[in-house]
Order: C-alpha cells, then sequence, then structure tokens
C-alpha cells in the first residue's frame, strides 16, 4: 500500500487532502488579485457578480431536488439502486438546467431591465453566463453525491482543478487576448469545465445507468422543496446585489463582492471538514445513543479558528487588502469579521442538522429557510436604502445585518425542529457564542479606537494564547482521535 492510499484511508488523512485543495484555492484566489486589479475595477467585479447571481439562481434549480433527497436514500440504497438513483437525478439536472440556461438567454432583455447593469453589456459575458449554469448543476449534485458518500477526496480534486482552470483561463483572457471583463467569465467558464471532468472521472460508471421510474417519483416529490429553496436563495443574491447597485452603485456591489470573498474561502475550509464529517454526522444522528462525538470533537476546533480569523482581520485586514487590490476595493475590509460572525451561525448547530437530516426533516428546513429568506428579501430595501421615505439607508451595513438577522433565525429554528426527535444531551455551540463576542468586541476596539500597530500585534497574540491555554486539552483529544481513526475500506477518488 502506497502512502498515499495509506493517507487516504485515513479519517485525518483525507480531511488533510480536502483542507490542502481549500487553501490551495485560497490562495489562487489571493494571488489572482493583485494582477487582475492592474486592469479591473470595483465596477467590473461587480458587475460580474450581478451576473453569476443570475447564473446561481439557474443551477440551484437544475438541481431538480436531487440534493435533497440523496442524505436519506444514497447511505440505504443497493448499489444497483444507487446507480438507477444517481442516473435518474443527473438526467432530470442536466434537461432542466440546460432548458434554463435558453430560458435565460431569450428573457436576458427584460431581465436586463430589472438590474443595474450597463446596457453596453456583452452578449459574450451573457453566453459565457448561460454557459455556466448546467455546468454548475452537475458540480453541485455530484458534490453532494461524494459528500454523502464520505469522498471527500474527490471533492478537494474538485476543488483544486477549478482554481487552477479559473486562474488560467481568466490571465490567459485578461492579459493574452485583452478581453477585459470578459476574462472573468472565461475564467469561471474554464474552471467549472475543469471541475466538471474531476466529476465525470470520479463518478465512473455509477451514473451510466436506465433511469427508474421509483426515483423519477422520489426526484419529483423532492422538486418543490427544491425549487421554492432554489427560487428564494437565489432571488435573494440578485435582489442584493440589485438593491445595492440601486441605492448605491455598481462598485459597491463590488465591495460586497470582496467581502464575499473572504467569507466565500472560509466557507470553502469549512466544507473540507463537512464533506468529510457529514456522513459520520447522520450514522451519529441514526444511532438510539446520540452523543456525536466525532461531530462535536471536530466542529468545535472549527469554530474557534473561525473566530481567529475574525479577530485578526479586525486587527489587520486594512493594511492586506489595500496592498493586494491596490487599494481598488480597500472599503471591504470593514464588512470582512460581519461575514465571518456569519459563518460562525451559518456552521453552528450541525449535531441539530444532522438529526433533523437523518430523520427525512430535510424538507421542513429548506421550507422554513425559504420563509425566513423571502421575509428578509422584502426588508432589504428598507436596510439598504428607503422605500417611499421608510428605511434606514445604511448601505452595505444594512445588507450585512439583514444577513445575519435571517442566520439566527433560521438557526433557532433549527434548535426547535431537532427537539422532535429527541433532546440532545449538551448545548455544543458554547464557542460560537464565545467567538461571536470575541470578534464583535475586536471590531469595535479597532474601529473606535484606531489602536497602533503594535497595540494590534499585542491583541492578537493575547488572544491566541489564550485559546491555547483554554482549549489546548480539546485540540490534543481532536488530533489524536483523527490520527487514530482509520476506515475499513480506503475509498479512491
Amino acid at each position: 500500500m502506497s502512502w498515499l492510499a495509506a493517507l487516504r484511508g485515513r479519517f485525518a488523512g483525507r480531511v488533510l487532502l480536502f483542507v490542502s485543495a481549500t487553501v490551495f484555492q485560497a490562495l489562487v484566489s489571493v494571488a489572482i488579485l493583485p494582477l487582475t486589479t492592474v486592469v479591473l475595477t470595483a465596477a467590473d467585479f461587480g458587475y460580474f457578480a450581478l451576473m453569476m447571481s443570475w447564473a446561481a439562481l439557474a443551477s440551484a434549480l437544475g438541481d431538480a431536488g436531487g440534493s435533497l433527497a440523496l442524505p436519506a436514500n444514497y447511505s440505504v440504497a443497493s448499489v444497483p439502486e444507487r446507480r438507477r438513483m444517481l442516473s435518474s437525478f443527473f438526467l432530470v439536472s442536466l434537461l432542466f438546467s440546460s432548458g434554463l440556461a435558453a430560458v435565460f438567454l431569450a428573457a436576458w432583455p427584460w431581465l436586463q431591465q430589472m438590474m443595474s447593469v450597463p446596457e453596453e453589456a456583452s452578449r459574450a459575458t451573457l453566453v459565457l453566463t448561460a454557459v455556466l449554469v448546467p455546468m454548475k448543476s452537475a458540480t453541485i449534485l455530484s458534490t453532494n453525491v461524494f459528500s454523502v458518500a464520505g469522498r471527500g477526496n474527490a471533492v478537494a480534486a474538485q476543488i483544486a482543478m477549478q482554481a487552477v482552470g479559473s486562474f488560467v483561463g481568466t490571465l490567459i483572457s485578461l492579459f493574452g487576448f485583452d478581453l477585459g471583463l470578459s476574462s472573468l467569465f472565461v475564467g469561471a467558464v474554464v474552471g467549472q469545465a475543469c471541475s466538471v471532468f474531476v466529476s465525470l472521472a470520479a463518478l465512473g460508471a455509477e451514473p451510466w445507468h436506465a433511469p427508474s421510474r421509483r426515483w423519477l417519483s422520489i426526484l419529483r416529490s423532492h422538486s418543490l422543496a427544491s425549487l421554492t429553496a432554489g427560487i428564494t436563495g437565489g432571488l435573494r443574491s440578485i435582489g442584493e446585489n440589485s438593491v445595492v447597485a440601486a441605492n448605491m452603485d455598481i462598485s459597491a456591489v463590488g465591495y460586497l463582492s470582496h467581502a464575499r470573498l473572504y467569507y466565500g474561502t472560509l466557507l470553502a475550509g469549512t466544507n473540507a471538514v463537512a464533506v468529510n464529517v457529514w456522513s459520520t454526522s447522520l450514522a451519529e444522528a441514526r444511532d438510539g445513543r446520540r452523543h456525536f462525538p466525532m461531530t462535536r470533537r471536530v466542529w468545535l476546533p472549527i469554530h474557534i479558528l473561525i473566530a481567529l480569523f475574525g479577530v485578526t482581520f479586525s486587527c489587520f485586514g486594512e493594511e492586506f487588502v489595500a496592498i493586494l487590490t491596490h487599494d481598488r476595493l480597500t472599503p471591504a475590509v470593514q464588512y470582512v469579521p460581519w461575514f465571518a460572525l456569519l459563518l460562525l451561525l451559518h456552521v453552528s448547530g450541525r449535531t441539530q442538522n444532522a438529526t433533523v437530516y437523518a430523520n427525512g426533516g430535510a424538507r421542513s428546513l429548506i421550507n422554513a429557510n425559504s420563509l425566513i429568506s423571502t421575509c428578509c428579501l422584502a426588508a432589504l430595501p428598507f436596510a439598504v436604502g428607503t422605500v417611499g421615505g421608510l428605511g434606514f439607508n445604511a448601505g452595505l451595513a444594512g445588507v450585512v445585518a439583514v444577513l445575519l438577522i435571517e442566520a439566527i433565525l433560521f438557526r433557532t429554528y433549527i434548535y426547535w425542529k431537532s427537539t422532535s426527535f429527541g433532546r440532545l444531551e449538551t448545548f455544543d455551540d458554547g464557542r460560537v457564542v464565545c467567538g461571536s463576542i470575541a470578534i464583535v468586541l475586536s471590531w469595535l476596539f479597532n474601529k473606535y479606537m484606531a489602536p497602533a500597530l503594535m497595540t494590534r500585534i499585542v491583541l492578537c497574540f493575547v488572544v491566541y494564547l489564550a485559546v491555547v491555554v483554554v482549549e489546548r486539552g480539546r485540540i490534543l483529544d481532536l488530533l489524536h482521535t483523527l490520527r487514530n481513526r482509520s476506515h475499513a475500506k480506503i475509498q479512491d477518488i
């Protein structure tokens, strides 16, 4: 057995490979900014974010319910049934998402009137956005397959190849062919194509089977909840960017998009854990004792790391972004710690979340999330600007505030819903609460006290030292558990 096979055969090794891919993706995303910001402006990044909102909406709808049906059915299905299941899910997803891409192209003149985008928008950017839709839908579904199957290595390969493809495609288009703004779209398509290629290689023969009426029926039963979630989630992103552009300008969308870049990077990092732990969490939720030993051991340090990122960015973010983006996107700095706080809320309640999914409650979560998201979307124009003279006119701060309120409401619902399947023994989100307080206090201190550089360095050092002292036992326990936990079967990519 080679050292790589041995590494992949251990839980810790699988997480390490995934984290390495995520770190690589983050480094590539950061490394490209000093190059692209030489040519492109905040308005260019804002326009790109607006168009990607439409691509995200259509690709989320193109999932057609497959991702909702997988957690409750994949692990308990036989191998032949899995093949029928996946072939049915992928066929419907590709057909539906391709149709949505065609509708997007036909409806663009009407959609353009709904958004604050330049009238001279390139036809090439529109076509490239439409091409992304079926590719993203296929990637989303395959990633969920790998997640429920515990094949985190395959998702790691998706991440790494997508990062490389996007980096190379963007730079060649920008500096080799002088495509300007269109280079961002070319890079997105090339990166997504690389991810699809990895998905095809990793899935192998699994999806290549005749579709089954049974699984098409199961997919149909989940389609309404999936469409509802896709519409509300997608419209939320579109509405958010459109409201910001209408009340401020397209550059403000670029600042918001840049702040979200760090959130997305952190989110990808947490997915490195979630993809590998999800199947374990579902199994622990089905266990009558429901102690969730592995879930709790793994997620507690993640909560701590996110909190430390928020504290660090509060102290040094302005200098970092100014150098990284030639000072073109520096206004985004003040919102990044709040996005770290938002991520803390999103990754909380892992044991409750697994309990609900394992007991077939996925649709109830989707419906609740859709209702909460719709209400928050309706409140967004009043938070960002004013409507009929009413509103807070808070700008980008209003967007962040609405996002935080939405996350709090949804997490509250998860806690309540999980109690219908039996109460958990202990509260496992204490580090989320402490981390949230630390981020808020550090942001307020740096915002209003404007401390000197040395003071900020000392502050971060004290925080890091306190974390090591307080959490030393938990960290050592996690490392010991990961080092000794191995899977009986080594899963290849």
